[in-house]
Parts: C-alpha cells; sequence; structure tokens
C-alpha cells in the first residue's frame, strides 16, 4: 500500500513539474452566454511570429479538437471568431561565476595560504520565450468574450512539438467556461 502511495505521489509531482514551465491566464465575459454559440472560425493570422506551416497545423488542429469537444463545429459563416497570436520578447540574463578557492602559497606569495574570492567571469546569455494568446470574439456582437494566454510556451532551443502543443493548448482550454462534452 506504501508503495503505491509513493508511485502515485511520484506521479503528480512529475505532472505538475512538466507543466511548470508553462503558466496559462484567462478571462472571459461574465455576461457571454457560450453554451449558446454553435460553431467556430479560426481565422488566418500569425502575422505576430513567424512560425512553421506544420505549428501553424498543430495549433490549428489543437484548437479544432478542444472547441469540437466543448460542441462547437467548424464552418465558414461561424457565431465565434478564433484568434491566435504568437508574441515573443527577447530577455537576457547575467549570472556570475565567483572563484572561492583556498590555496596554499602562490606566485608572488609562496608562503601562507589565503582565499581567493573574486569573480572570474560574468556571463550574459540572451533568450526569446514565447507566448500563445487565443481570442474568442462574438462574430455578431464584435466582442471578445474569452481570452486565454500561455506565457513561456515557445523557449529557444525548445523545439515545438505536435504533442507539446496539444499540452500547451489542452491546458489553455481547461480554463475555458464551457467544460468538454463526455
Amino acid at each position: 500500500m506504501k508503495l503505491k502511495n509513493l508511485l502515485f505521489i511520484t506521479l503528480i509531482i512529475g505532472s505538475l513539474s512538466a507543466c511548470k514551465t508553462t503558466e496559462v491566464y484567462s478571462d472571459f465575459d461574465p455576461n457571454a452566454k457560450f453554451d449558446s454559440y454553435t460553431n467556430f472560425m479560426v481565422l488566418e493570422h500569425m502575422k505576430s511570429m513567424p512560425i512553421k506551416d506544420n505549428a501553424k497545423q498543430w495549433l490549428h488542429s489543437a484548437i479544432k479538437q478542444q472547441m469540437t469537444q466543448r460542441g462547437y463545429n467548424e464552418t465558414k459563416s461561424p457565431d465565434l471568431l478564433v484568434k491566435v497570436m504568437i508574441k515573443t520578447q527577447t530577455k537576457e540574463t547575467t549570472s556570475l561565476q565567483r572563484n572561492d578557492n583556498f590555496y596554499w602559497g602562490s606566485t608572488y606569495y609562496p608562503y601562507g595560504w589565503g582565499i581567493n574570492t573574486g569573480v572570474s567571469k560574468v556571463n550574459y546569455d540572451t533568450h526569446t520565450e514565447g507566448t500563445i494568446i487565443i481570442d474568442i470574439i462574438d462574430r455578431k456582437k464584435k466582442e471578445l468574450i474569452w481570452q486565454g494566454r500561455a506565457s513561456g510556451a515557445a523557449k529557444n532551443g525548445k523545439k515545438l512539438t505536435e504533442e507539446s502543443v496539444n499540452k500547451i493548448i489542452n491546458k489553455l482550454f481547461s480554463t475555458y467556461p464551457l467544460a468538454p462534452i463526455k
């Protein structure tokens, strides 16, 4: 029994640490009746940041899956417009590498001991972080009814895969007011 509990806790911690890198925020119009809408269309946009065609397809597919799970149908004359933007921000970090070593003697003073407490290296690192923003707009009223943002979704050196895009969009739509139909 204890082994089962330990495995369960390890699984939970592993799942939470995997989601840690992407922060999700959302907001919605409390007056919107999400269950009254029947169809949607994902707008062709993506001018905010150039991304590869396969990543566009993954995003479109993941959004379509989430919307259809909630009972919406994709059509050319929709009730809801889904607009996706990807914004990037370049960030710079600085780190110091200290040289805290004990020594016995040196070239200039061969007898005795001491501590070397200087900074031996300064590292500057720039990286790009991306944010996926999804706006869902009531087409007739021309009003934003839901917005979700996933910050830290794309980072330098972290390649987007279909699986990672699905995880991000699933996490993002978990905050959508209308739950998936089972």
